[in-house]
């Protein structure tokens, strides 16, 4: 019996190796900076080639004759310069890892030129068999293989001290400063490949790789007796090709014209003599009944994401692809999802074509569909080419069966491609809350999306994610109970709370600073202080009037402009008491903070609102900041309430904030009260206000209403 844990498992392990590899990294990200590009152009193809004779004599009549010349030069900046911005995107990609990992000291785009330089070089403009063709799809396999190469020599060569320009002056700007030290490196790497080529050339023949790549392949085909043999390999080689970034079709084109587009001929010569087709496998029966969607059957794919996929960017990316993929144009969903050297989409890629293949030829040969007759425009829609191809509507219905099996054989790998996905992304969200974590513990003000590596990917998830939370209000609070000695409740704390589809409730601070990072700053302030003065009025009515709820301030917060105007709109819009609400900032903050934070403590202050000092220690400059800021109330720090039932020094620092905060007219709260030997410690050393597990954790606001009905008869009750 098949395990799918195990078989999730051996395919996480191979993903985080592949995640571990600099290399494949760097190929991974460069596809996904094509991706704007590539819906670009896209959409101009749609527009250029849809097979609707109707919509092309519309559009000539309405622009004239060279209506298409504006879709064509998109084109032209598009697709057909592919492997160029290949290179420049997987070379950027590679140096600025490399750097990061290395810390090498050298310009990315200086890599870029160089790799750029490295690939035209490669491809040899100057040759007589040069064809532009080389700058697009057609160039793609090169164009990573150079992006790499280059980009390794170039950050090797640029590392030696002995290779460095040192000339420039010391009012030199840092740009001249990394082009000098980069023209030894530069001018070696280019000097490199140019010699590779050179040698291809003069020792091995090869003039233009890619027509040596075609021809031996044609060469192999040219060997095969079986016409069923030969279209399986054929549709084999054009996807294991594509799978490791080269157009198979266009790599397989010569054999196609050789064997496969005469094929299709001779069916269309016996049907105008009257007599029967002979030949199954023709170009055009690919292209129908195989490669719906493109290569890979990926219009199988994106249904089978769209209807089993429960990935929000899987699916978004599935939308934006469906309508290209239509009409046979698929590089969106190819580089961007990636298909490209993605070991989980491997089987799937490469033998649903052949199951297809081997179903299509038994249809056509146990005469359930007719065979291919007719030339059909490769971005004809599905069905509509099934028909045209065999002048029957039985080659739709085969179309239609071959995309439920497709659809069949790609939903397992879906689900396990977002099993892998979902396992990657919980490690790296891990190792963003590490990172921050130790950040925080070290007092180090942590930067998080604008890092380059997998922990800023996954923030500037996180953050996209938080922001959409906001505007669908999954973002929520809950409230801890602040209980006396007796167990009445006097007030209550918010708490932030995020729960995330993916990664369950994600750390408060760290939303913090995840909003701080994404300018969602304002937004989440805004969004706390009305939810609280909302939930504050609709105690009020419910019969709890004088409940104080605290509100947990971190500086950035703090920092922002408009939080004392957004705190007293809230505060006016719920028409609420003011000395009901509380706000608390650490003491940490209160050492920390400039003239801006002080000026907006003051103004709370002056609004009404109460003051309290959370994580309150005994530190001489902390007493300063009590006289000077007025705090209403002092929240003893954590650890001395953790550490009371063993440790004697704590007890005493307790007992003398106590009473300093009795002299002082100030109310003290010990939090992490979780037992009740705490609890009956601290009322012995004058503390008689709580808050933690002891009593209740933390609640949403329906289960607090129900704890407070609960505990109405408490003299604060209405």
């Amino acid at each position: 019996m098949i395990n799918y844990s195990k078989i999730v498992g051996i395919f996480s392990r191979v993903d985080e190796d592949l995640g571990n590899s600099s290399l494949l990294v760097s190929v991974r990200k460069g596809l996904t900076y094509m991706i704007p590009l590539l819906l670009i152009g896209s959409i101009a193809l749609v527009f250029l080639s849809l097979p609707i004779p109707a919509y092309q004599n519309m559009m000539k009549e309405i622009f004239g004759d060279e209506w298409k010349n504006v879709f064509l030069y998109i084109r032209d900046g598009t697709f057909n310069i592919l492997s160029l911005i290949m290179v420049l995107c997987i070379s950027y990609s590679y140096i600025i890892e490399l750097k990061e990992k290395y810390n090498h000291n050298v310009s990315p785009i200086i890599g870029c030129l160089v790799s750029l330089s490295s690939f035209i070089v490669v491809l040899g403009i100057s040759k007589d068999n040069f064809s532009i063709k080389n700058f697009g799809v057609i160039g793609i396999f090169i164009a990573i293989i150079v992006a790499i190469t280059s980009s390794m020599v170039f950050l090797k060569l640029s590392s030696l001290d002995f290779l460095k320009i040192n000339a420039f002056t010391d009012g030199a700007s840092s740009t001249f400063n990394y082009a000098s030290n980069s023209i030894y490196p530069a001018a070696i790497t280019i000097a490199v490949f140019a010699i590779l080529n050179q040698i291809l050339i003069s020792v091995f023949g090869i003039s233009d790789i890619q027509n040596f790549i075609s021809n031996f392949f044609s060469e192999i085909f040219f060997k095969i007796k079986s016409p069923f043999w030969s279209g399986i390999l054929f549709i084999f080689l054009i996807h294991i090709l594509w799978f490791f970034g080269m157009h198979g079709s266009n790599i397989l084109e010569p054999v196609a014209q050789s064997i496969f587009i005469p094929a299709l001929a001779k069916n269309q010569t016996l049907v105008s003599l009257g007599q029967r087709p002979t030949n199954i496998f023709t170009k055009t029966f690919f292209d129908t009944f195989i490669l719906m969607g493109g290569c890979g059957t990926v219009l199988c794919l994106v249904c089978a994401i769209l209807i089993a996929g429960k990935y929000k960017n899987h699916r978004r990316l599935a939308r934006l692809s469906s309508i290209p993929i239509i009409f046979n144009i698929n590089e969106l969903i190819v580089f961007g999802l990636p298909i490209v050297l993605n070991p989980v989409y491997l089987i799937p890629f490469l033998f649903t074509p052949i199951i297809l293949t081997i179903t299509s030829y038994l249809a056509v040969y146990s005469g359930l569909v007719p065979y291919t007759i007719t030339t059909v425009e490769w971005t004809t829609p599905i069905f509509l080419s099934g028909y045209v191809a065999t002048n029957s509507i039985k080659g739709s219905i085969l179309q239609v069966f071959n995309l439920t099996l497709g659809i069949l054989c790609y939903i397992p790998f879906v689900k396990l491609a977002e099993s892998v996905s979902y396992i990657r992304m919980i490690n790296s969200f891990r190792r963003v809350c590490t990172v921050f974590k130790e950040n925080e513990e070290k007092g180090i003000v942590s930067t998080l999306i604008s890092r380059n590596d997998d922990t800023g990917n996954i923030s500037r998830f996180l953050t996209a994610d938080l922001e959409y939370a906001l505007k669908n209000n999954k973002v929520t609070l809950f409230y801890q109970p602040q209980v006396d000695y007796k167990g009445d409740i006097f007030g209550v704390e918010a708490l932030l709370r995020w729960k995330h589809d993916i990664y369950g409730y994600i750390y408060p601070p760290l939303v913090i600073v995840l909003a701080s990072e994404g300018h969602l700053m304002d937004k989440l302030s805004y969004w706390i202080l009305n939810r609280v003065c909302s939930d504050l009025s609709k105690m009020n009515k419910l019969g709890f009037p004088n409940i104080i709820v605290s509100i947990n301030m971190s500086v950035v917060q703090l920092e922002n402009d408009y939080f004392v105007n957004n705190l007293e709109k809230s505060i006016k819009k719920h028409k609420i008491a003011q000395d009901k609400l509380e706000i608390e900032i650490t003491e940490q903050i209160a050492l920390r903070s400039s003239k801006d934070i002080r000026d907006r403590i003051m103004a709370m202050k002056k609004l009404g609102v109460r003051l309290a000092m959370d994580d309150f220690g005994m530190g001489h400059s902390s007493l300063m900041y009590l006289k000077e800021y007025e705090f209403d109330t002092i929240k003893l720090d954590g650890s001395l309430v953790r550490e009371i039932l063993y440790n004697n020094n704590c007890r005493d620092i307790i007992q003398s904030i106590v009473s300093l905060g009795k002299s002082l007219n100030y109310s003290v709260i010990a939090e992490y009260v979780e037992e009740e030997e705490q609890r009956d410690i601290l009322y012995e050393l004058g503390c008689h206000r709580y808050q933690g597990y002891l009593y209740s954790k933390p609640l949403n606001y329906d289960e607090l209403i129900e704890y407070l009905l609960d505990k109405c008869e408490s003299k604060f009750c209405g």
